[in-house]
């Protein structure tokens, strides 16, 4: 055997070593990954989360997922559906790790639950008012005025809540168990209350239907949407809130929110009512 032939035996030697070594380390890696059970919504919730045609979930909220298993390959991300209420439990007793279903923080929850502390988007709570109507914008302008129905507890009811607690001048809720975002929203059309508080989503799924006589009137603030966790969570509350503050630092959280949007949801409240137009159903 000749030297350059040794060299040669030697190299396919070493190669072959370090190939071994790193299959060994890559399924080492992939063998200690830690499972986290992901509570989904079975309430589809477009644009954040709903089906396509093959039955998957898509959406911004799953797209975001997405690009946290790529940030954090030491989890294996197992999504679950179950009812909303169901899955709250169900993160509280362990049964789920984490949720993710356009949740806002709300004083009762968070006694129960970790909240992540860098939003991966907003959702935009706003004033439906008639198509006539000049002076409904924001939530000073409400005291006074007749609202339309809303369910005694949620995101919406506690907006309205936190704004009474720190004004003189109050607003009126009117609360029902079940109210139809279908009706209120004729209520409003047909001048029998003054406005409407609800999420432009649900705003845009039902007037693209029901193409009632009513506009935006002002989107009132920009709501942030969290992950709930189990509290025993607080290391995987935090790597996933440095991985989703790296994807807003790199432009994909705005990305993704141009579009599922239109807009940017992470400007400011002010440059996002200006660009308010965006977000009407054409009718």
């Amino acid at each position: 055997m000749t030297i350059s032939k040794k060299w040669l035996y030697a190299l396919l030697c070493l190669s072959c070593i370090l190939l071994t070594a790193c299959t060994a380390n890559n399924q080492q890696h992939t063998n200690h990954q830690k499972e986290i059970k992901v509570a989904l919504s079975a309430e589809v919730n477009p644009p954040y989360l709903y089906t396509n045609k093959q039955n998957d979930f898509v959406g911004l909220d799953m797209e975001y997922m997405k690009l946290l298993e790529q940030k954090l390959p030491q989890y294996d991300f197992k999504y679950e559906v179950g009812e909303e209420e169901s899955n709250l439990v169900g993160i509280g007793a362990g049964k789920f790790d984490m949720g993710i279903n356009w949740f806002f923080k709300t004083p009762e929850r968070e006694k129960q639950f970790l909240y992540q502390d860098v939003p991966y988007s907003y959702a935009l709570p706003m004033l439906v008012v008639n198509q006539g109507n000049k002076d409904i914008h924001s939530l000073d302008d409400l005291p006074g005025k007749k609202l339309t129905p809303m369910a005694p507890s949620g995101g919406l009811y506690s907006i309205l809540s936190e704004y009474n607690k720190t004004h003189a001048d109050k607003i009126n809720i009117d609360t029902i168990q079940e109210p139809s975002n279908g009706d209120n929203l004729k209520m409003v059309s047909q001048q029998r209350r003054d406005a409407m508080l609800l999420n432009w989503n649900t705003y845009k799924a039902i007037q693209s239907q029901i193409k009632e006589d009513v506009k935006i009137g002002g989107i009132v603030k920009k709501e942030p949407l969290h992950i709930v966790y189990n509290k025993k969570h607080q290391k995987l509350h935090d790597e996933i809130d440095r991985a989703t503050l790296e994807l807003k630092n790199e432009g994909k959280l705005q990305a993704l929110s141009k579009k599922y949007f239109d807009i940017n949801v992470f400007d400011d409240l002010d440059d996002i009512n200006n660009k308010k137009v965006q977000l009407e159903v054409q009718r």
